[in-house]
């Protein structure tokens, strides 16, 4: 009797706590927050700083935009970071944003007109802003090229209605004639389908405002002095601005034929490319410069976080116009030009896909490639031993400043060794201990 007095007790505990649990809600609040277009060394980001956060982290000598802004923000548990609202809530706030230095202004700024301009397309990976009148041409532009392709595809939708209209003249004048009795060629004209017109190949954003920093290197503060001379409170924020450690070298990202969707990359010279059985590898290197860790992962988001004592490297331009060559020692085994490739999904019950290099049939159905690279095969019958990867540029075929990489085969029946390895610690440990032991008895 006792046990179900005390099996109920301890239920309706549970029940009550979860209750209490699932009554909470995630507090909402008005906050200002700094939103930031900041430039990352290749392109630009966009995070925001909330009031958590006690520092901006920039690159020098480049520009980058931040814009104070009242919005909801709330904390999301599962991923503990704070999420904004700007859906709901997106109120710029006015005024001037003043640049401090060890507590002296040494510089007050107003805000500033721009835009992002992305040359291939609003999903390419580089960006230029412009500032000012600048912005307001390539806006221009942009909205120019999008109103001349409305047109162009509004004349090809009457086209089309053209073309709908002609197919079935000509099916009925094939019917017609059959049907009389004619044999043979017709010589009837078929209808030629229009073409749909390319959408604009270039991307321009809306114009913004915000305040444009472009600083050298160190360490500032700032803080937004609204109209009526008082400074808001909550604007106050340190800034710290930075360069990269070191530049120069390629970097590679490789995409593995056997999971194509997870990409790796191998930026460090020292770095080895381990590979198993066959497979396929398609690089694409990069130029790059190395960060402190701490700071560039700040930079991309305010709320990540970093270790100040370790580096990465940062992908900056992809090294276009280059020859990849795989090779063993000065033997050349492969010479790789870059390809586009296309992804085909395989059907049936099991998942899959097979690489395809993507050519003109691909082209002609509205295929466009899933990406490029320089593949290169690694076949089961190469003797397991170490490669190398290196590129050349493709007019002079110079070598490429440490581009060089080792990929390294690996044999699977050397696997049950990695686990006997694993065991040395342990097995060392127990020979210490009995060791011990036997002493004490002793």
């Amino acid at each position: 009797m006792k046990r179900f007095f005390l099996f109920l007790m301890i239920t309706g505990v549970v029940l009550v706590l979860s209750g209490v649990l699932f009554a909470q809600e995630t507090p909402f609040r008005e906050q200002l927050v700094y939103s930031l277009t900041s430039f990352n060394g290749s392109t630009f980001s966009k995070s925001f700083c909330p009031q958590s956060e006690e520092t901006i982290y920039l690159i020098a000598n480049e520009n980058s935009v931040i814009a104070p802004t009242k919005t909801i923000v709330y904390y999301w548990p599962i991923t503990r970071r704070y999420m904004a609202g700007f859906s709901t809530l997106n109120e710029k706030i006015s005024g001037k944003l003043e640049i401090l230095q060890n507590g002296k202004v040494i510089a007050t700024q107003e805000e500033q007109k721009y835009v992002l301009y992305y040359p291939k397309g609003y999903w390419s990976e580089k960006a230029v802003m412009y500032l000012d009148e600048e912005a307001d041409t390539y806006h221009k532009k942009y909205k120019e090229a999008v109103d001349a392709f409305n047109q162009k595809l509004k004349e090809y939708y009457q086209a089309m209605e053209r073309y709908r209209e002609s197919l079935n003249r000509f099916f009925e004048e094939v019917r017609r004639r059959r049907e009389a009795g004619e044999e043979g060629p017709l010589n009837i004209p078929i209808p030629k389908e229009p073409q749909p017109p390319e959408f604009v190949n270039f991307y321009t954003s809306d114009p913004a405002f915000g305040f444009v920093l472009n600083l050298s290197p160190g360490k500032y503060e700032i803080r937004l002095r609204r109209d009526d001379g008082t400074i808001l409170e909550g604007s106050e924020k340190n800034v710290v601005v930075f360069t990269s450690r070191r530049k120069g070298g390629v970097g590679y990202e490789i995409i593995p034929g056997n999971r194509w969707t997870k990409k790796e990359n191998c930026d460090d010279p020292s770095w080895v490319i381990h590979a198993v059985g066959k497979n396929e590898l398609y690089f694409n290197p990069y130029r790059q410069e190395e960060y402190n860790e701490l700071y560039y992962n700040k930079l991309v988001d305010p709320q990540e976080i970093g270790r100040i004592e370790r580096f990465k490297w940062v992908h900056v331009d992809p090294v276009e116009q280059v020859t990849l060559l795989f090779g063993r020692g000065k033997e050349i085994l492969q010479t790789v030009e870059r390809s586009p490739y296309f992804v085909k999904q395989i059907p049936g019950p099991e998942l899959g896909y097979e690489i395809i290099p993507y050519d003109g049939e691909l082209q002609k159905r509205g295929y466009k490639p899933t990406f490029e690279g320089y593949k290169v095969s690694l076949s089961p019958d190469l003797p397991k031993t170490d490669y190398q990867v290196s590129v050349i540029a493709a007019g002079s075929g110079q070598p490429e400043a440490k581009s060089e990489r080792t990929i390294r085969l690996l044999k699977k029946e050397n696997a049950p060794y990695v686990y006997i390895v694993a065991f040395i610690p342990i097995f060392v440990g127990v020979v210490t201990v009995m060791g011990r032991i036997s002493k004490i008895e002793k």
